[in-house]
């Protein structure tokens, strides 16, 4: 299995929505965000879709704030939420399987700066989430803000797909040495030929 780049977005300026454009799905994806803030407290609420970002309440999570006991969300309009509203960076971590018949699953963390300086400790969640629909692959992502800040300029979403297939591009004339049979191979017109 080959992770690749599924799709990544970055803000050009200050604003409450982070979103990718779609990407094609995958059976397992990865995703990283860098969140940013600006203006006042914010905070990175994430959504998925298929196409268009789902914003009804077909979510539930289990989050465990900073080491603490669990907390259950069900029947929620968010995917996952971190820790507290402040003027902290983030940054998002997370998994999820993608089969369009079955409720998509996520395991994430969640790391928080808790203030600037080595005097303050960062904030941590671990969470537990699920989309209910069983119609669609997800193939777009988002992170958003409802407080009074800004996401700011440079903040990144990135997802990764399981299903890509790297290609190498080898020119003829390459050569090859295989050290287990001690042979000299050369590739002309896609045939590797021994020498």
């Amino acid at each position: 299995m080959a992770w690749i780049k599924a799709g990544t977005t970055t803000l050009g300026s200050a604003g409450d929505t982070l979103t990718t454009s779609t990407f094609t799905p995958s059976t397992f994806n990865m995703f990283m965000v860098h969140v940013l803030k600006t203006g006042g407290n914010a905070r990175g609420f994430g959504r998925v879709g298929n196409s268009t970002i789902d914003t009804g309440s077909n979510y539930a999570y289990r989050r465990s704030p900073n080491g603490g006991s669990d907390s259950p969300f069900t029947s929620q309009s968010v995917l996952y939420t971190p820790d507290v509203e402040d003027t902290s960076t983030e940054l998002h971590v997370g998994y999820y399987v993608n089969i369009s018949a079955e409720e998509k699953l996520f395991i994430m963390h969640i790391a928080q700066d808790g203030g600037s300086g080595a005097g303050n400790d960062p904030d941590r969640a671990e969470e537990a989430s699920k989309w209910t629909n069983t119609s669609n692959q997800i193939n777009i992502q988002q992170v958003y803000n409802t407080a009074g800040g800004d996401l700011d300029t440079n903040s990144n979403i990135t997802v990764l797909g399981s299903d890509g297939v790297e290609e190498l591009n080898i020119q003829d004339g390459a050569i090859y040495y295989d050290t287990d049979l001690n042979k000299e191979y050369v590739l002309y017109n896609n045939t590797w030929t021994e020498v």
